[in-house]
């Protein structure tokens, strides 16, 4: 794949996951408002419960098509019509453990019946994230661009319609819970259509060799998704089981920003992935270099997230949420902390998996678990909410410090200090000179962040961060990339007259 392809994709799935995660913050808002403090915290224990269970019936399968098939894109046909078989196994199986959880843990019936929709909803998920992986393989991330910006449109337009007067069901939880499913069925046809229509044919496989096979080859990338989705939700189930409702749809009004600036590594990771994949089966040198420059770019863009948040936490809580939601500010300022392992984390993962060595991405995710879970059990008692953030930061610390040190074990080579500095100073002068503006409001908050971006953008280029000649190579690349598509479209159109 060439750089030009890669800047493509990482623009194009970037652009959408900017439109799509607006989307589904304003779908969490509104989510957060319908049901208030305690209901958002039930709500948030089912989509914890359901999100861990969609990454056990994935297993690392859905990454493991884009790796192979990146690589042969001969094999295709057999290896999806395998991975059908698998897919469908795997999520009856976890549909089922949806609702047994649900039955032992919720407490009343429109509780348990949202859970075991919303479970019928992930599984939908599931088997769109399995077609759409070929998409991702064969690095046409347009399809998964507006599959990702359209889902939400429906979502949110569902969720407007079964929260409303003219709804045929009167709790608001089962609403919100039947518009995923609808919104995640609508996804599945479409990731149906269009990879039978535009890319392959296949029904189920029955080589049993081959999905023993890739079971095997799954295990430990499935093992440490599911850890580290575990981990992502660890502070909303320890917190559900002892702490009060309140602390967790507290804890989650505040998680959910972040979790919606986590889609930014999500988006460019996944345009990376096959280039990993296929640098890594070719050439390490020329890895090592497209990993770093990766690196930097990750770096670059959280730094200076991660001190907005800080500067910005409690106006943002209270210009989203609301005062019933005035104790997430504190929270959200300890969990800004972590912006930058998400980012750093997510990358190092998919460069351990492109490598084949996703025991790394599992030892580093089982680290991060259990340091969370320590740290939560032991702080959660005494800080409620703000323990559970403390516990999040604890995490992500000792997966990055693992990660580092298997990077030496990998060879890749990278100089932390020289690509971080400058960032980080760059940074904390923001939020500092930021601080003495930033006054309470919607219209200080843009100001102070237009401001806070500019000033970043500029120090970027005085302390030669980046440079002009950088940028317009970045440009030209996407308009080369451009141009010829044009050509391509006017040679089809005069073929056809």
């Amino acid at each position: 794949m060439s750089n030009k392809r890669v800047v493509q994709n990482i623009l194009l799935v970037f652009s959408s996951e900017g439109i799509g995660g607006i989307l589904s913050f304003v779908i969490v808002l509104l989510s957060a408002r319908l049901l208030g403090v305690d209901n958002f915290g039930v709500f948030s224990y089912i989509l914890a419960i359901t999100s861990v269970c969609q990454l056990v019936a994935d297993f690392g399968l859905t990454n493991l098509i884009v790796r192979e098939i990146a690589k042969d894109k001969s094999k295709s046909e057999y290896i999806m019509s395998n991975v059908l078989s698998l897919a469908w196994m795997l999520s009856l199986l976890i549909l089922a453990v949806v609702v047994t959880v649900s039955y032992f843990t919720l407490e009343n019936q429109d509780e348990i019946l949202a859970a075991c929709i919303m479970g019928l909803a992930v599984l939908a998920t599931y088997h769109s994230v399995v077609y759409s992986s070929v998409c991702r393989a064969y690095e046409r991330m347009g399809y998964n661009a507006f599959s990702f910006v359209v889902h939400k449109v429906i979502l949110l337009g569902f969720i407007l319609f079964f929260t409303s007067s003219f709804s045929p069901v009167e709790s608001q939880l089962l609403g919100i819970a039947i518009a995923y499913l609808i919104a995640n069925l609508c996804q599945y046809l479409f990731f149906f259509v269009v990879v039978t229509r535009h890319f392959i044919t296949f029904s189920f496989g029955r080589d049993v060799k081959f999905c023993i096979q890739l079971l095997r080859d799954a295990v430990p990338i499935g093992a440490s998704m599911v850890i580290r989705r575990l981990t992502l939700q660890v502070d909303i189930l320890i917190l559900t089981f002892i702490a009060l409702p309140s602390a967790v749809g507290v804890f989650s009004a505040a998680y959910k920003v972040v979790q919606v600036v986590d889609m930014i590594p999500f988006a460019i990771c996944l345009p990376l992935f096959p280039a990993l994949s296929r640098l890594a089966s070719t050439d390490l040198k020329q890895l090592n270099t497209f990993f770093a420059n990766s690196l930097t770019g990750f770096l670059i863009v959280s730094i200076p997230i991660s001190g907005l948040l800080i500067l910005s936490a409690e106006n943002l809580v209270m210009m989203f949420y609301g005062d019933d939601y005035s104790n997430a500010g504190p929270v959200l300022q300890v969990l800004a902390f972590s912006i930058v392992g998400l980012f750093v984390n997510m990358l190092l993962s998919y460069l351990f998996i492109s490598l084949n060595k996703q025991r790394f991405y599992l030892y580093s995710a089982a680290a991060c678990l259990g340091i969370n879970a320590i740290v939560d059990f032991t702080l959660i008692p005494f800080w409620g909410e703000l323990g559970a953030a403390w516990g999040t930061i604890a995490g992500e610390l000792s997966y990055f410090a693992l990660c580092v040190f298997f990077l030496k074990q990998v060879n890749i080579q990278y100089a932390w200090v020289q690509h971080t500095w400058r960032p980080i100073l760059l940074a904390v002068m923001d939020v500092w000179g930021c601080s003495f503006i930033l006054e309470e409001g919607i219209k200080s908050q843009i100001l102070v962040s237009v401001l806070y971006v500019a000033f970043y953008i500029l120090g970027l280029f005085v302390l030669r961060v980046l440079t002009l000649l950088q940028v317009k190579q970045v440009v030209g690349s996407i308009l080369a990339k451009q141009v010829q598509k044009d050509k391509q479209q006017k040679s089809t159109e005069s073929g056809l007259n």
